[in-house]
């Protein structure tokens, strides 16, 4: 079991020495100079930055991070690059340059990130190594808490895997965020009405003084009808705010959603049970 634990400790520093080359080779391009240091908004008068922007990130920022030591894993670290995209394209008016830049930058980055995610597995970029090394316990534990290994097996056993009152995973959370990117707006809107009807305060809004000027105001709090809704609105989801039962249910919906789209971040289709991965089969 140590032998095992440590080669998977080993795998996992791999993973994120090659996230640090990914990360060095995407700031070392030309274009990319906007996110390589923390935008500075005061020097550019960008007064309304903070407001809109609750968590900066850049570049910089995550490779001294990374040459410190203080990501876990590679999943970890592509959150907050993941966070530099996103709040380039936050701030900035939909169809601007910067806008498209940081689009660009988001669709480059997840490519070269789902090859490392082949390369090592999912357990390993998540750090998901503990189940493994554990030796198995005899006894029923007291709680049910979502058991790593049950990503990978067929939707309707996730769905019995959430106990009502546990844990949702770190890993887990991570993967049901970068689904949501790859679902269509009608289908986003229909996770939206889901917590919406059943968990509410786990929408956030941001106030009226912290939308862009350029930003559509939103004349009914929520209409996420499927009909209706297409992707526009500034609404975040807070999945820590999410009920382990709701959440479960809300997983099993966006997976079947993606499920044949491609190989996507934390896509299952080339997975089997057991967790190997499966052969593509042309025809």
């Amino acid at each position: 079991m140590a032998e095992g634990a440590a080669r998977d400790a080993g795998e996992i520093a791999e993973s994120l020495r090659k996230m640090a080359k990914m990360v060095n080779n995407l700031s070392a391009r030309a274009d990319c100079e906007p996110f390589r240091e923390p935008v500075d908004w005061k020097a550019l008068e960008l007064y309304d930055y903070p407001k809109i922007i609750k968590k900066m990130m850049d570049l910089g920022t995550i490779k001294r991070k990374l040459d410190k030591g203080k990501y876990s894993d590679a999943a970890e670290c592509a959150d907050d690059v993941r966070l530099v995209w996103k709040n380039c394209m936050t701030y900035n008016a939909d169809g601007s340059d910067f806008y498209r830049l940081g689009e660009s930058y988001s669709k480059r980055f997840e490519e070269r990130f789902q090859k490392l995610v082949d390369e090592f597995g999912e357990d390993v970029i998540c750090g998901n190594i503990a189940a493994q090394a554990a030796p198995p316990s005899k006894k029923k534990p007291k709680t049910s808490p979502v058991p790593n290994a049950s990503v990978n097996k067929k939707h309707k056993s996730d769905k019995k895997s959430f106990d009502p009152k546990g844990i949702i995973p770190l890993d887990v959370r991570t993967r049901f965020a970068a689904r949501l990117q790859r679902l269509s707006g009608m289908e986003l809107g229909h996770v939206l009405s889901v917590i919406d009807e059943k968990c509410p305060e786990a929408l956030e809004e941001p106030p009226e003084d912290q939308l862009r000027s350029d930003a559509q105001r939103i004349t009914k709090k929520h209409n996420y009808a499927l009909d209706e809704f297409d992707g526009g609105s500034q609404i975040e989801i807070d999945i820590d705010a999410i009920p382990s039962q709701i959440f479960g249910e809300l997983d099993v919906y966006v997976k079947e959603q993606v499920s044949g789209r491609g190989r996507g971040p934390w896509s299952d289709e080339l997975l089997t049970e057991d967790g190997t991965k499966k052969k593509k089969v042309k025809t």
